[in-house]
């Protein structure tokens, strides 16, 4: 059976209602100033909307969000992610960004997990958050996380050791059963596609894990571009598809705020892209692998 999901990332929800100015004494300091200088109008809340929307009359099976849900990891964005989410009128799946992990202090208290971990659940390997493990039929979704705390003016990922390792066990396992691997991360997996101080710092390592074990497709977001690439695998390559923010009123090509309508199976998967267009979201690019 078929998974139908929608993906978009980087839809960046902001809500500032109640925080101090000592809330900024940090790294938000710098966040602050570049939503000021033009992040804050660069981006609507009103196209998330818009996407949830179309989701539900694509018929989606699942809303699936790779990052940066928020803008600077504070209680009341997330709150309003959790809320939004709940009143999707599907299921949602979520992974943390570095936006999401934004000061030590939001790492630290696990705020990400916190409020949005229920929309998280699958398998695990116990005591660790990721990765998680979706199945649906001979689908599987496999959530990541690469948010790490860094310094201002950085937006670096990491993985981690150990969960490069879990991820190599839980990639092999499913391959063996036949199952259509979705690999689900917020930085960007193939070689010079994200800028300076912007990379996924075990990145040769995330692509000896795919080399070895294999995956039928890989989702980020982070560079808010759309993106198209692929990874060696042991057999086929591995489809990398990167997407623009979400909630971007850009309408520089590649930069639009989009979504993508996925089809997956062991057989195959089909994407159908969609832009927005200044007014609403419209059909784009087609493909099939």
């Amino acid at each position: 059976m078929a998974l139908r999901f929608v993906h978009c990332s980087d839809i960046h929800l902001l809500d500032l209602e109640g925080v101090g100015v000592h809330r900024f004494l940090n790294k938000r300091l710098t966040g602050g100033v570049n939503l000021a200088l033009g992040r804050r109008k660069a981006h609507s809340p009103h196209l998330f909307d818009a996407i949830i929307d179309r989701a539900r009359a694509l018929k989606a099976d699942r809303l699936v969000v790779t990052g940066d849900v928020t803008n600077l990891a504070l209680e009341a964005e997330f709150e309003l992610v959790r809320r939004k989410f709940g009143e999707a009128g599907l299921p949602v799946t979520v992974i943390p960004g570095n936006h999401d992990a934004y000061t030590k202090g939001s790492v630290r208290n696990r705020r990400f997990e916190q409020y949005l971990n229920a929309f998280m659940e699958g398998e695990r390997q116990a005591g660790h958050d990721y990765p998680f493990v979706q199945r649906f039929g001979g689908v599987a979704l496999i959530g990541l996380s690469t948010a790490i705390a860094t310094l201002p003016l950085y937006a670096t990922g990491r993985l981690g050791g150990g969960q490069l390792a879990r991820l190599d066990a839980i990639l092999k396992e499913l391959g063996e059963e036949g199952v259509a691997r979705v690999v689900l991360i917020h930085h960007p997996v193939v070689e010079g596609v994200a800028k300076a101080r912007h990379d996924l710092l075990d990145l040769d390592a995330f692509g000896e894990v795919i080399r070895r074990r294999g995956a039928e497709l890989i989702l980020h977001g982070h560079e808010h571009i759309h993106l198209e690439g692929e990874l060696p695998g042991p057999d086929d390559a591995a489809v990398v598809h990167g997407i623009a923010s979400g909630t971007a009123l850009s309408q520089k090509p590649g930069r639009n705020g989009a979504f993508s309508l996925y089809t997956v199976a062991p057989e195959g998967i089909h994407r159908a892209h969609y832009i927005w267009d200044g007014d609403e979201f419209v059909a784009g690019q087609e493909s099939t692998h």
